[in-house]
């Protein structure tokens, strides 16, 4: 899987690339890259898959499937820091707040507690997902830039399961810190821009996340742009016994601002 989004991101990122490949040795930027301080807010409309499981003998349990967690609207924030033309600092936050309400189909265990069939469980998932990394820009020019990024992302998810009418609760905190590589470019053209992004890394059998973006600005100004696209992240964590593999993914739609 983490192979074919390989190739994907590659794919996506070959056009900005090629087109800004011919501009190598030349001075002009595009206007919305010259700035110090970007920050951008998007809404963003997931669908969560994945799996949990607390405990040795703990049960692989389905979040959609098995505890019926519903998919929530949720919102991003990115900041980036240019420090010198294409050397930018960059961070972002994603909070994470899932719910689920159902009677079970089937006995499953988690932690040390044994939940039977019919019993009523409410599932709570709440955390967040942040990232901190550094991008160079090894290629750029008036069409855009292509570029590495060197960091890590933080997903950080508390899993709550509760039958009410039998006082259990079970708590699983998720907690991976991965450091990570990747490659982002944009490709300017009149007053739209075309961007891709991918990372991903592994931390052996503590960890594995990958990550990877598309999307479209229409620039209103050099300093004001309206973005749509679609992001998806998978990340699979084990602590211990506790192991969590969840993806998301979805629609976005947000504004940039350049200063």
């Amino acid at each position: 899987m983490i192979r074919r989004f390989h190739a994907l991101a590659l794919l996506a990122l070959a056009a900005p690339a090629l087109t800004v490949a011919q501009d190598l040795g030349q001075d002009d930027y595009p206007g919305a890259e010259n700035y110090v301080l970007r920050a951008e807010y998007r809404e963003f409309r997931p669908k969560l898959t994945g799996t949990v499981q607390k405990g040795a003998g703990g049960t692989e349990i389905d979040v959609i499937k098995d505890l019926k967690v519903e998919d929530e609207r949720t919102f991003e924030v990115h900041l980036a820091l240019q420090i010198r033309r294409g050397h930018k600092l960059r961070g972002s936050y994603t909070p994470l707040d899932y719910g689920g309400d159902t009677e079970l189909r089937k006995v499953f265990v988690y932690g040390g507690t044994t939940y039977e069939r019919f019993t009523r469980v409410v599932t709570g998932l709440k955390g967040g997902y942040y990232s901190a990394s550094y991008e160079w820009d090894f290629i750029k020019g008036p069409k855009g830039y292509l570029g590495g990024l060197i960091g890590a992302k933080i997903f950080d998810l508390d899993a709550v399961i509760v039958a009410p009418d039998e006082f259990k609760r079970e708590v699983q905190t998720l907690r991976a810190p991965i450091p990570v590589l990747g490659a982002t470019g944009r490709v300017y053209a009149w007053r739209f821009s075309f961007e891709g992004e991918f990372s991903a890394l592994s931390i052996g059998d503590r960890g594995t996340l990958y990550e990877y973006e598309m999307g479209t600005r229409f620039h209103i100004s050099d300093r004001i742009a309206a973005q749509g696209g679609y992001r998806a992240l998978k990340i699979d964590a084990k602590d211990g016994a506790d192991q969590g593999a969840l993806r998301i993914g979805g629609w976005q739609f947000g504004l940039e601002l350049s200063l």
